[in-house]
């Protein structure tokens, strides 16, 4: 087993492995997956290795912006990857949710660092990580690599007194060495990780504080110990942390005459930094494309609706290790206004409201998300279920960490609060906060990106404040997406083919704004009024299709020349039908044609009485009996073949007869 991952790690350098935001081929750090997590991270035998694993979420624009911070970690850590392992784990993949919710990843991006312990400890013993920058990063790393040492490791802990390092003095050192340095420096730890190589040198670090009273007064100083106890200095640095790391080991791999140390890898840029802005989303950018999203993005598309539910319940809410009580709180009130006011298709709120109840009579104070998972697959049913699968259309970007998950909420959200608008109207005794509570609940408890729900929450602080109707309710939340956009733009998490705008653009409504009169001039302002309608009418049920084949699409595409399968995805199963067998279901709806054509021909002969006789023999025959032409053919093939059987076995017996008559006469004669 340890062999076959070996090859995976050569192959996946080799011939790059691509999974959300890494990508091997251009960058240091390897991506991993549930099975590769447990066999190389979680393993069943201790080894000489610590993993630093991020799990981050591809959609999370915190993520997105903090990926180049990850790749340049790892390129800077590349040269240590015999001892320091870097890597990445999606947890927006269904295949990942299991390990994230083990490792109880709470937001996006999480860290965490694996010493090298036996596996029944290591799986406990994860340590997060909450720097993010390289300096931070790397002095929480040296900690965990000093406290957690093996015997292939360098010693990285400093020296307490000088004359500690003829303790571990073998016959194999030639050279005694010593880094002296502040007490916050990571630099002799570095050093010493890039010369382990050289086994005729002790290397080991002192601070500041412990040798003042040898007359060290330079900082950082490499020195030479010799057997008489007297010190050489080899080399000063200036203070510079990457300069003074590439002296000191080359004043190092000087003394020791070995082979050729590669150079420190600090500050280098990252191999995707080169290529960015080479790569082109999954459509060609041209004017035909650009006509069709125009067309998509006048529409609410009924599958990025279904999408964002099945996304943020079985992934975000499942990716929990507990929901307790707060989240079990807001967990339901996020379900009852879904339930309540999405304007979805029947088994979809026939589904939400079944989880509603089952929420209601849970009575114990939390339940795992394994647990939760169990009992939305225990609702399922033919005629009330949630779709799995996930695909976006008017959500989609131009890339998959682009848009998708993040666009889809936003659009549920909108919808929920103007169909409740609708629903209310007059209605003095309902909450218009409602819908935004149960955002904000949703938002603080199971969004997984961190920085996003932090910026949510703080905009809902003036919710009680602003927020005394419906209309107030749609407005704040236009509102508040508005603030979010102009946050995000020129963000790295912003798709550059749908840029941060302010909403509703002026395609698509031209009398939303309006120009206004002031001390300095005339300038352009929302009107509040017309937003208000246009946003009750583009989020209203009317407005919604649930896919681009709704839209009159074929069309266009005949127009423009386009390959309709460029923008569409062949008909996934829902879930009813993925539980069926693939040979049984085939059969299932062959059985269903079956019965309608039965249902037909019951119908017909109800209809025509008497003229019963004059209905065709061939197919309502064959339709009344439960017959196929396959089976009509079948049966003319058994008749034929039937009656040149008899007719062989007749001439065989009857020639026998005659001969044996004219044989038994011929004797007599």
């Amino acid at each position: 087993m340890l062999r076959l991952f070996i090859i995976f790690l050569a192959l996946s350098f080799i011939l790059g492995i691509k999974d959300g935001l890494f990508d091997t081929e251009d960058d240091d750090v390897l991506p991993l997956n549930n099975e590769t997590l447990q066999n190389l991270v979680i393993q069943t035998k201790p080894n000489n290795k610590v993993w630093v694993v991020e799990f981050y979420n591809s959609w999370c624009g915190h993520c997105v912006n903090f990926a180049p911070v990850w790749k340049k970690v790892a390129t800077d850590l590349k040269e240590w990857r015999d001892i320091i392992g870097i890597a990445a784990l999606d947890c927006s993949q269904k295949v990942n949710l299991e390990a994230c919710r083990d490792f109880e990843v709470e937001y996006y991006p999480t860290i965490k660092i694996f010493p090298p312990v036996y596996s029944s400890k290591r799986a406990k013993s994860g340590i997060e990580l909450k720097a993010r920058e390289l300096i931070g990063i790397k002095t929480k790393l040296f900690e965990v690599l000093a406290n957690n040492p093996t015997d292939s490791w360098p010693n990285l802990k400093p020296l307490a007194n000088i004359e500690d390092i003829w303790q571990e003095k073998k016959d194999s050192h030639k050279h005694v060495l010593l880094i002296f340095e502040e007490a916050d420096s990571i630099l002799g730890k570095e050093v010493m990780l890039d010369v382990k190589s050289l086994n005729n040198v002790l290397l080991r670090t002192m601070v500041k504080d412990s040798v003042t009273k040898y007359g060290i007064n330079k900082f950082p100083s490499l020195y030479k110990v010799n057997q008489d106890s007297t010190y050489t200095v080899l080399a000063v640095g200036i203070k510079s942390n990457d300069e003074d790391r590439k002296l000191f080991a080359k004043v190092i791999q000087g003394l020791s005459g070995g082979a050729k140390l590669k150079q420190p890898t600090g500050g280098s840029q990252s191999k995707l930094q080169e290529v960015e802005g080479q790569r082109d989303g999954p459509f060609p950018k041209t004017n035909r494309i650009v006509f069709i999203f125009s067309i998509l993005s006048s529409k609410v598309s009924m599958q990025d609706l279904e999408s964002a539910i099945h996304y943020s319940l079985r992934q975000e809410v499942a990716i929990k290790k507990s929901i307790d009580k707060d989240r079990l709180s807001a967990l339901k009130e996020f379900v009852h206004v879904l339930e309540k006011y999405l304007p979805g298709r029947e088994p979809v709120l026939k589904f939400l409201n079944k989880v509603y109840n089952m929420l209601n009579t849970h009575e114990a104070k939390n339940m795992s998300g394994e647990e939760w998972m169990n009992k939305l697959d225990s609702i399922q049913s033919k005629d009330s279920f949630l779709p799995e699968v996930v695909r976006w259309e008017s959500c989609e970007g131009s890339s998959p960490q682009y848009r998708g998950y993040p666009c889809g909420m936003w659009t549920l959200f909108h919808v929920l609060t103007v169909e409740a608008f609708h629903q209310n109207s007059g209605n003095r005794k309902d909450n218009p906060q409602e819908v935004l509570l149960a955002v904000k609940g949703y938002m603080e408890y199971f969004f997984g990106c961190s920085e996003c729900s932090r910026n949510f929450l703080s905009m809902a602080a003036t919710i009680a404040d602003e927020v005394k109707s419906h209309k107030d309710s749609v407005l704040w939340l236009w509102s508040a997406h508005n603030k979010a956009n102009k946050r995000l733009q020129g963000d790295a998490s912003e798709d550059p083919d749908h840029p941060k705008v302010h909403f509703p653009p002026e395609h698509l409504c031209q009398l939303c704004n309006k120009m206004i009169k002031s001390d300095q001039g005339m300038s352009l302002s929302w009107d509040v009024d017309k937003v208000l309608e246009f946003l009750l009418q583009f989020y209203s049920e009317k407005n919604i299709v649930f896919s681009i084949n709704l839209l009159g699409a074929q069309e266009v595409f005949r127009e423009t020349g386009l390959d309709v399968r460029t923008l569409t995805h062949h008909k996934v199963l829902d879930w009813w039908e993925k539980k069926q067998n693939k040979d049984d279901l085939k059969q299932v709806r062959l059985l269903e044609v079956w019965k309608l054509e039965k249902r037909r021909h019951h119908m017909s002969v109800e209809g025509n009485g008497s003229n019963m006789k004059s209905v065709s023999f061939g197919s309502n025959f064959l339709t009344g009996w439960g017959l196929t032409q396959l089976d009509l053919s079948m049966c003319i093939i058994f008749y034929v073949m039937s009656t040149l059987i008899i007719l062989f076995l007749y001439y065989h017996f009857i020639s026998r007869r005659k001969l044996c008559s004219f044989k038994l006469s011929k004797n007599i004669a």
